[in-house]
């Protein structure tokens, strides 16, 4: 619309040169400049009224703690039960004080919600090591099978003992609590019970219900993890500026 306003501007200052005074330049150039300066409002309004998901970026180096402090606290836990700690203690820390612990990157997959970088850890993948400034997991693994919930023996990695201390400094207070509070809660859960739970969140429900067709993984908006539609809408508004830099 803009650009029509300012072209027929300029069509009628060509054929008419002469006739154009300043007066007209002054009005034709003054209701551009109010078309334009409204749109830009209605642009910015929308824009408030629609922010963008919540990116964060993630804390390979709380990943690695919480791990560590996963194997101090729980030995024994298998890389099913880990992702899926860390996904209940980041959910549950960004409820309750609007930021997550770990902020890692969160995939719906056929089993449940996925801690990404933290199970590509546990694979031991280079690359996650490298970005996360370690040659070698801080803990003991070792590779084994569980019962999966179609009743197949599926290989699987299992945390075992602490080979260093954990740093706890890296942690605030309500950190450790909302995650020894997952532990204490889902601790002994089983691959089903795990499996039951998180599939019905709506965080995993909204993500695998809209994944690309042939697709076996879909990203998780931290968003979702919001139930209550007001504090969510609030907490995006506060953060969707400054996530990616969180």
């Amino acid at each position: 619309m803009t650009t029509s306003i300012f072209a027929t501007a300029l069509r009628v200052l060509w054929r008419h040169p002469l006739k154009s005074k300043r007066a007209d330049l002054k009005l034709v150039f003054s209701y551009y400049a109010c078309v334009y300066e409204r749109i830009g409002k209605r642009r910015s309004i929308a824009a408030r009224e629609t922010p963008m998901p919540l990116k964060f970026r993630p804390k390979l180096d709380k990943i690695v703690e919480l791990l560590l402090y996963l194997a101090k606290r729980r030995p024994g836990a298998d890389k099913y039960q880990a992702v899926k700690f860390l996904y209940l203690a980041d959910r549950e820390h960004f409820q309750r004080y609007g930021r997550p612990i770990t902020f890692d990157d969160y995939y719906a997959m056929w089993y449940g919600p996925v801690a990404s970088n933290a199970l590509d850890l546990l694979h031991e993948d280079y690359w996650t090591l490298r970005r996360a400034g370690i040659n070698s997991l801080p803990f003991k693994t070792e590779r084994g099978y569980v019962k999966s919930k179609s009743g197949k023996d599926t290989e699987t990695v299992f945390i075992r003992a602490p080979l260093r201390a954990v740093n706890d400094s890296i942690f605030s207070k309500s950190d450790i609590e909302v995650f020894d509070e997952i532990i204490e809660k889902y601790g002994d859960a089983s691959f089903d019970e795990l499996f039951e739970m998180t599939h019905k969140h709506p965080a995993y429900l909204n993500a695998w219900n809209n994944k690309p067709e042939g697709q076996k993984r879909a990203p998780m908006a931290y968003d979702d993890m919001i139930e209550d539609e007001v504090r969510r809408k609030s907490l995006v508004a506060d953060l969707a500026a400054v996530s990616a830099k969180m």
